[in-house]
């Protein structure tokens, strides 16, 4: 099957690419070529800026690829130029995201759970999905969306209170101290990229998988001490960790407004908790292969050999919290 990847470059995508070519697929990926990645020779690129309206339309015309699994749409305007370039389109795999069911307290949302999204981006994916199931009932369109939660893996850094970096891992590695926001009860659902990767390609293939939306994350939810925990074991270290009250961080947005490293991301990571049921995803017969730890020690040799891990000091901007409070 000739299966046409948009992204494909980045985090996840590799993982998909990989597990395509091992399949015996004819892959050919599309994207704006500004990404370096570590592909299989046989693997067709194909540059196109998906921004400039027509571009990707006429590329995936000329080349009429059996399937299409899109990491990168986040408009309806995205989908659909797939969609009407393919109008024999065998199936689209979109890569949704869980985002769409906002703050979720201390629920855990299935594919049935309400939309609730409160941003940008999770109005555009849900947008998305209305306009696939519209095509579907009119039209016939094959497709799947896979409700993406928390990645993480090679490709990319680990989630902290700052957004996602590598230089507190460097501060675990030498006793300093991090912050986890809040009573580090609030939960998160994580998945390893290559296990993400691996769910992409085996909904490709799947009947069952088609009109169906399907969240999709790891088998472990996990709170935030369990995740700091989990780092702590990987680098064979103690865990030394402040908690900090969540409020405390919505409320001094300020002090850190000049730094590097902005700290507003500590206030949304408890504000939008992360756990989600994934019996869906079981149901089709898909199994995650990779613990936490496990994923966290592939990621660990990752940074380390590509030298990603910045330096530590004893005036970080962790440090500069803990002399203000």
């Amino acid at each position: 099957m000739h299966v046409a990847v948009i992204g494909g470059t980045n985090h996840v995508g590799p993982f998909i690419v990989r597990e395509l070519v091992e399949a015996g697929h004819q892959v050919s990926v599309y994207n704006r070529g500004l990404t370096k990645a570590d592909l299989p020779e046989e693997v067709e690129r194909v540059v196109v800026d998906r921004k400039v309206r027509g571009q990707l339309g006429e590329a995936l015309s000329k080349r009429k690829p059996d399937a299409v699994i899109d990491m990168v749409a986040f408009v309806v305007e995205d989908v659909e130029e797939v969609v009407r370039a393919l109008p024999s389109l065998g199936h689209y795999v979109f890569c949704g995201s869980t985002v769409i069911y906002g703050i979720i307290g201390d629920t855990t949302p299935s594919e049935t759970s309400p939309f609730k999204p409160d941003s940008g981006y999770g109005h555009g994916k849900v947008a998305c999905e209305e306009f696939m199931m519209k095509e579907e009932r009119e039209r016939g369109l094959r497709f799947t969306s896979l409700r993406l939660a928390c990645p993480y893996g090679p490709g990319d850094h680990l989630l902290y209170l700052t957004g996602r970096e590598s230089l507190f891992l460097d501060r675990m590695r030498k006793g300093r101290p991090v912050i986890i926001p809040g009573s580090g009860t609030s939960r998160m659902h994580p998945i390893y990229a290559g296990d993400a990767g691996r769910a992409f390609v085996y909904a490709l293939e799947r009947p069952d998988c088609m009109g169906r939306m399907i969240n999709l994350s790891g088998d472990q939810i996990v709170t935030l001490d369990e995740y700091y925990e989990s780092l702590a074991r990987v680098l064979k270290v103690p865990l030394v960790a402040r908690k900090i009250p969540n409020k405390w961080f919505r409320d001094h947005k300020e002090l850190w407004s000049g730094w590097d490293r902005n700290f507003d991301f500590g206030f949304n990571w408890v504000h939008y908790e992360s756990a989600f049921d994934v019996t869906a995803l079981g149901d089709i017969g898909f199994r995650c292969k990779t613990d936490h730890d496990s994923g966290v020690a592939l990621m660990m040799e990752w940074l380390d050999a590509n030298d990603l891990v910045d330096p530590s000091s004893d005036d970080d901007e962790e440090d500069r919290i803990f002399k203000h409070l």
